[in-house]
């Protein structure tokens, strides 16, 4: 799978949202997961004071970019940029990581076995499918590890939405929302796989 993403770039006020509802703090160790030029590493340093973060993007030039703008910072004693694919990375040393990918198939156990007990993973727009929120500030939403699963669609949608919903009205909510860009197939495979009674 392709997992360049479009080069779209979170303003600072939502940066603050995520590394908020992550409850980024000292001890932590920041993992973007397509970083683009690594805006979420700098604040994650610079304003949350986390011990290191790291930027992992597959795209050459938008790596290179971001290496050289942490280093005209100064800090490449606390930021790494790695031209990679996240999927093939390793990512043991995260206790926060955030991905503003859509979710394929592979993702949920994928991370489950790299990231640690007790770490954080913050989603853009939805959370894994099946797996319930532990918070959300949208179009952000927090899982803890390890992820609280549910084979009920009633109870994710209604977390998802914040309000008791049907799947009718989770598809209504995703396809007004201009800025969501969703596989529908895709989206509706992971429901049907992860919830057989739907």
């Amino acid at each position: 799978m392709n997992r360049l993403g479009p080069e779209d770039y979170q303003s600072n006020r939502h940066i603050r949202k995520i590394l908020r509802l992550a409850g980024a703090t000292r001890q932590d160790v920041f993992y973007d997961l397509g970083c683009g030029k690594g805006q979420l590493c700098v604040v994650a340093v610079t304003e949350f004071g986390v011990r290191k973060a790291v930027g992992i993007e597959l795209h050459r030039g938008r790596a290179a970019k971001a290496a050289e703008y942490v280093r005209e910072l100064g800090l490449s004693d606390r930021i790494e940029i790695w031209n990679e694919d996240y999927m093939e990375s390793d990512l043991g040393e995260a206790t926060i990581a955030y991905c503003g990918h859509t979710e394929t198939e592979e993702d949920v156990p994928h991370f489950e076995e790299q990231l640690g007990a007790r770490s954080r993973f913050v989603s853009l727009f939805l959370p894994f499918v099946g797996v319930v929120p532990t918070a959300v500030d949208y179009p952000f939403y927090l899982m803890k590890l390890p992820f609280k699963k549910t084979d009920d669609a009633s109870l994710w949608i209604s977390e998802v939405l914040s309000k008791k919903a049907t799947l009718e009205e989770l598809y209504e909510e995703l396809d007004s929302d201009r800025e969501y860009r969703y596989d529908r197939r895709l989206f509706s495979r992971l429901l049907r796989e992860r919830f057989p009674g739907l």
